[in-house]
């Protein structure tokens, strides 16, 4: 009986909360995360600034009134008033047009991709989380029914006792070993609370809301080979999209810097109509205003964009080699956890069929209760490696696909 009550708490595949299961509690967490939220207030951002860099070229209306005194054919001083209507248009901008929305575009994209890594960087930590909290429900329980066995064993303790066939020391060995199956349950309790109160941070749905704790529909996930899971990372992460736009986008301000070295030309043309030595005049009129830099500083800040630019690509090439680190070594690890999964379930099942041989043996005398306090140290700590090794494997298989990209 005691066996069963024990061996009741172990779950062969993961679990998960029936009114909060797994995608479900992804979505809510990106819905309501900061992170997310704040790139995408980037992307709009963004998209205001490429709006703003496609109007740079437009032509500008002007109106002008001048209005000066002027020498009269009598020697007398007379008034010139002039207005004109027209247009200006400068030159520099039409030059600086297409650089300036190509990194405007390049930027936007940037935004996009960041919006997505936000995601999948919300979505890992959330993984953690749900997986965290699941894991604590299913240790929790197992500590439960650890303190149940261990009542068991301090009865039939006190009842070999009364009877003779062992001595005092047996219960206190009993009661013992229940006082530390009470601290271990309080303990697991306790962070069963933490990992839920987290799990309902994250995602914003209260703990009462999580529902029940009951199988999940667990289909087995081929390890993928590393080197092609850093291949279908490389095509597909938003985090390298993004550095890669981002270079794009430095390269196209490294072609605006070098507009800015040219000399800026202001064309501006209308109509003018008004007094002139005291005879109205009227007609199309025109201006050419030529501004040629002296300084360097234009040529400065080219140098200094191409600076970036180099900067964006090292930046670039340093995140392709993490992400194939960091790829390479998540597909190890899930094929580790598969591993290790099957190991430790043969280690719990050999550690069950000596409890429970144990636990037989000191009811008939055979076994100590040296030997039982021993194999049930073995069997708890055995099915919690259980626990921690079906949690590993499910935690690795979601990290490795969001590591890989959508």
């Amino acid at each position: 009986m005691i066996a069963a009550l024990v061996l009741a708490a172990v779950a062969s595949v993961p679990r998960e909360f029936t009114a909060l299961p797994l995608p479900a509690a992804l979505q809510k967490a990106v819905a309501i995360s900061p992170e997310v939220a704040q790139a995408r207030e980037r992307v709009n951002e963004n998209a205001a600034l490429l709006a703003a860099a496609r109007g740079i070229a437009a032509p500008a209306l002007t109106v002008n009134y001048a209005a000066a005194p002027q020498g009269g054919s009598a020697n007398n001083t007379i008034e010139q008033s002039l207005t004109t209507v027209g247009g200006a248009v400068t030159l520099g901008d039409y030059l600086a047009y297409q650089p300036a929305v190509r990194e405007a575009q390049y930027t936007l994209a940037a935004a996009q991709f960041d919006l997505l890594d936000a995601a999948r960087a919300e979505r890992l930590k959330a993984v953690g989380l749900y997986y965290g909290a699941l894991k604590a429900a299913a240790a929790a329980d197992l500590r439960e029914q650890d303190v149940a066995g261990a009542r068991s064993d301090l009865r039939a303790a006190r009842l070999r006792f009364r009877a003779g066939d062992v001595p005092r020391l047996d219960v206190v060995r009993t009661q013992v070993a229940l006082a530390n199956a009470l601290a271990a349950a309080d303990a697991a309790r306790v962070d069963l609370q933490n990992a839920r109160s987290a799990l309902a941070v994250e995602t914003g749905v209260s703990e009462q809301a999580f529902g029940r704790v009951e199988a999940a529909q667990s289909d087995a996930v081929p390890a993928p080979d590393p080197q092609q899971a850093v291949a279908r990372a490389l095509a597909q992460r938003g985090d390298l999209a993004s550095a890669l736009q981002a270079v794009r986008a430095q390269a196209a301000a490294v072609h605006l810097a070098l507009r800015a070295v040219l000399p800026a030309i202001t064309v501006s043309a209308g109509y003018t109509q008004g007094m002139d030595s005291g005879v109205f005049v009227r007609g199309p009129s025109a201006n050419v205003n030529v501004s040629v830099p002296v300084s360097h500083s234009a040529a400065d800040r080219a140098k200094a964009e191409r600076a970036r630019l180099a900067q964006a690509q090292y930046k670039a090439a340093a995140l392709k080699r993490q992400i194939t680190v960091d790829v390479s070594a998540a597909a190890r690890t899930y094929q580790e956890s598969s591993r290790a999964l099957q190991a430790a379930r043969d280690a719990r099942a050999a550690a069950q069929e000596e409890l429970r041989a144990t636990q037989i043996g000191y009811r008939s005398g055979a076994s100590s209760s040296l030997d039982l306090a021993d194999a049930r140290r073995t069997y708890i700590q055995a099915a919690i490696n259980e626990l921690n090794a079906i949690y590993a494997q499910a935690q690795a298989a979601a990290a490795l696909e969001e590591e890989m990209g959508p």
